[in-house]
């Protein structure tokens, strides 16, 4: 039976969310705009939608993320209430927040702990972010699906264990209404869910009729890839089988990741711990969803090692898959091991000393946990470190650009993605989504005017945003800390 929480308890969870905002926020302390290229895709794609330039299968030279269009959607109708370029700084906190809080609930309710809950959401909040694997520091379809992840795969599990069709329903909604966010984040728990529904064959065989109302989950997610990618519903399958293999490549960089670049060391010591626990546990079925979900994640890179292909999930985002649970688990090892130091003190017989050695005992295990827990943080890779976009002195010269006729722009990679969403115009290319972004490093790196001139021309452009002061004859229009150039 789970008690109701007292006030006490309430304020250690709100203590812990105001952290974990602070510390998923904290790469916006010094710079208040979108920090990752996806982030900007999403907000231009709303901005697209608004200005009826949202295209499906995308315009030559435009990767589209169709897929995502409910995540797209939904931005398009919050610009309409806030300004959310300068607004989007707090998604990721807010997000973070959201999925901690969800966290808690499954934990708390499956474990029926509050310290459980508690220390998950801690581990949760030292899950590392980084421009490659992403993470909690960037509000993408990916983050955006965590707190649903978690909730379709306790509804599941626990629909399954205590026959509850109400808890499956619930299930199989989250997943469908996941399908027009980011499919991915609902293709890559099929198969430890498929497994887990296995051990509860005799009850889905009795209710057969009930259980092939999950053809719509498929169903669904055909009907949605037909319409996304204009294909008849004979020629779709072959299509969609090649698409649900992701080959080395897919990634805008294929890189070695290591484990450590998401979670930190002794993470990964106390969940090992804790999986171990809950696996020999007497009641170890109830945590069986839990227990396959880590399991299935590294056979998936495993293989994607092993074969340079991944499955239903591309392997960046099954690394991610893998840690977002792993909370759980490392609050099992540390309650595990925090147990087993209390039981050292039983030889201990006054009673006050004793809880007075165990109180002490257990502050200090915490604090040598955080620690070494959270003091890599925020090391990072440099070369998936996290870069700003966009600088206060770019954004000023785009909003002065916003005022000018239409017109494509020419501006480096990087800059060039927040150009639609704050003008209203095309840039030439942007680092990965829009466009040949070879055509920007050829004009930046033209050795003349009339190299640059002849690449201005083939790509129709009617301005140019630099950085640095450029010696060709254009007119200059913007003189601040950038240039902004009308091409005749």
């Amino acid at each position: 039976m789970i008690k109701e929480l007292k006030r006490e308890q309430i304020l250690l969870v709100i203590g812990v969310c105001i952290a974990i905002f602070l510390l998923v926020y904290s790469p916006h302390f010094k710079n208040r705009f979108p920090l990752h290229i996806d982030e900007w895709h999403q907000i231009t794609e709303a901005y697209k939608l608004r200005n009826g330039d949202y295209t499906i299968l995308g315009k030559e030279g435009h990767i589209t993320m169709g897929f995502e269009f409910g995540m797209h959607f939904s931005l398009f109708v919050l610009s309409y209430f806030i300004n959310i370029i300068l607004a989007y700084q707090y998604f990721p906190a807010i997000w973070a927040v959201l999925s901690a809080l969800v966290l808690f609930y499954v934990v708390y309710r499956k474990t029926e702990k509050f310290e459980l809950g508690l220390l998950a959401i801690v581990f949760f909040a030292s899950i590392k972010s980084n421009t490659n694997l992403l993470g909690l520091w960037f509000f993408t379809p990916l983050t955006f699906s965590i707190p649903f992840i978690f909730l379709y795969v306790y509804l599941f599990s626990e629909g399954l264990e205590k026959q509850n069709k109400k808890f499956i329903i619930a299930s199989l909604a989250i997943m469908v209404f996941l399908l027009f966010f980011h499919a991915v984040s609902v293709l890559f728990a099929i198969p430890f869910l498929i497994v887990y529904a296995l051990f509860h064959w005799r009850y889905i065989k009795s209710q057969y009729k009930f259980f092939s109302w999950f053809v719509i989950l498929p169903l669904v997610g055909v009907l949605f890839y037909v319409f996304m990618q204009h294909l008849s519903l004979i020629s779709v399958w072959g299509d969609l089988l090649k698409n649900l293999r992701f080959d080395f490549g897919w990634g805008v960089s294929e890189l070695n990741n290591s484990f450590l670049e998401t979670y930190s060391y002794l993470g990964y010591i106390l969940a090992a711990m804790g999986f171990l626990v809950l696996l020999f546990k007497a009641e170890r079925k109830k945590y069986l969803a839990y227990l396959l979900w880590p399991v299935v994640m590294l056979i998936s890179i495993w293989i994607f090692k092993l074969t340079g292909a991944s499955y239903l999930s591309p392997y960046q985002r099954n690394m991610y898959y893998l840690v977002i649970i792993l909370p759980l688990f490392s609050a099992v090892g540390f309650y595990y091991l925090a147990g087993m130091g209390a039981r050292a003190c039983e030889f201990v017989r006054n009673e006050k000393i004793k809880s007075y050695i165990k109180n002490i005992g257990f502050f200090i295990l915490l604090l040598v946990v955080l620690f070494f827990v959270f003091r890599s943080y925020y090391v990072i890779p440099k070369n998936i470190n996290v870069y700003y976009t966009l600088q206060e002195k770019d954004y000023q010269a785009l909003k002065f650009l916003e005022t000018y006729p239409e017109g494509k722009v020419m501006a480096n990679a990087l800059v060039s993605g927040a150009i639609y969403s704050l003008t209203n115009k095309e840039p030439v290319a942007s680092i990965w989504f829009y466009g040949n972004r070879t055509e920007n490093d050829k004009f930046f790196a033209a050795a003349n005017c009339q190299s640059a001139q002849s690449i201005l021309d083939r790509n129709n452009v009617s301005y140019i945003l630099s950085q640095t002061k450029l010696k060709c004859n254009w007119q200059l229009i913007y003189n601040q800390s950038d240039f902004i150039y009308k091409v005749k």
